[in-house]
């Protein structure tokens, strides 16, 4: 069935609201380019218009796409209107959905839980951490260095990440073949039958085994993560079951593909630029406003919020339920915040 923008919608969601010139599909599976740099293929999009209906998303069967960082400031800081909750898509698993914590969590409840877990990430929990992801870190350097080469996301961009949750969990070594595994099939998937029904069967075992995790530091405590999260209150209440393996569930999430892929991107960067690599060796006191800059022109994050009334956004009218999809390497991006974006 061909809609009245001339794209044929079989198979597609495009809601009656939604006006034909702003129906623009954008497939990041397959768009030309994004096999080699998905942030320049990206900008094509900004010749689609400030905000355009995408119906070729994998989530939500469509939705609508911001291009300006102004539009994503006005949803990303306005809750009451644009939603989180089962922003993350993919989490529902066997009919059962899973909220992740505190992503997909809405105020009021949202600050009580930033609130509870802001504390495990403050400079002082972090400072207590060096020494272990140092040591790892150097670890897999080490076994790089006595090889002579490497292919940095198998041999440290994914290795590194999943050690540290490791760490924070509380969990030993031995788990690191097994949480490489799951995280290669969670990460490394394509959009296709076959991918899907294997990032599925990945989630449920994560799950399994998180629950088992939750049980076991429940009978009995350490001092790790993980024994925090079955033991935490929020108004004087135990966290509910779903709350834990939430907290949980994300925080194994955002160890693994948001390092692996940030951390591959600035190294994929640097080994083209062997300059950069020589300035920042030279004036290591540049290192960090350096690694803000590349965060900056190589962030990988995509989020959603829902529309909970009909409301305007960009200049274009948006229904109650509506997805919108904020892509913040297309804020980072933005000309009207950045004379040379695209540039290092």
């Amino acid at each position: 069935m061909e809609h009245a923008s001339g794209f044929d919608v079989s198979g597609y969601f495009v809601p009656d609201h939604v006006p034909a010139e702003y129906v623009k599909p954008f497939n990041v599976f397959t768009e030309p380019g994004m096999e080699k740099c998905p942030f320049q293929s990206a900008q094509t999009m900004r010749e689609m218009g400030r905000v355009f209906w995408n119906p070729v998303n994998p989530l939500f069967r469509g939705s609508w796409v911001l291009t300006r960082a102004e539009d994503m400031r006005e949803v990303l800081n306005n809750p009451a209107v644009f939603a989180s909750a089962g922003q993350a898509g993919f989490m529902t698993l066997e009919g059962a959905a899973l909220t992740l914590i505190p992503l997909e969590a809405d105020p009021p409840r949202h600050a009580k839980y930033r609130q509870l877990l802001n504390p495990l990430i403050s400079p002082s929990a972090v400072t207590k951490m060096t020494e272990g992801v140092t040591r790892g870190a150097v670890s897999l350097i080490e076994a790089v260095r006595a090889q002579g080469h490497c292919e940095f996301n198998r041999d440290f961009a994914i290795p590194f990440p999943v050690g540290i949750f490791l760490q924070l969990m509380g969990l030993p070594e031995a788990e690191m073949e097994r949480f490489l595994a799951w995280e290669s099939v969670l990460v490394h998937t394509g959009d296709t039958a076959t991918g899907n029904a294997a990032m599925e069967a990945a989630a449920v075992e994560i799950t399994n085994y998180l629950v088992q995790l939750a049980a076991d530091r429940r009978a009995e405590p350490k001092d790790d993560l993980a024994s925090f999260i079955v033991n935490a209150r929020i108004d004087g209440e135990l966290l509910a079951d779903k709350e834990v393996l939430g907290i949980m569930y994300l925080l194994f999430l955002a160890g693994l593909d948001t390092v692996t892929a940030t951390t591959g991107w600035i190294f994929h960067y640097l080994a083209e630029h062997p300059d950069q690599q020589q300035r920042l060796r030279e004036n290591p006191d540049q290192i960090s406003k350096s690694l803000e800059e590349l965060l900056r022109r190589f962030s990988i994050i995509t989020t959603h919020r829902r529309c909970t009334r009909d409301v305007e956004v960009g200049g274009v009218a948006m229904k109650a339920g509506d997805w919108i999809t904020v892509n913040y390497s297309m804020g980072s991006t933005d000309h009207a915040l950045f004379e040379n974006p695209m540039a290092v």
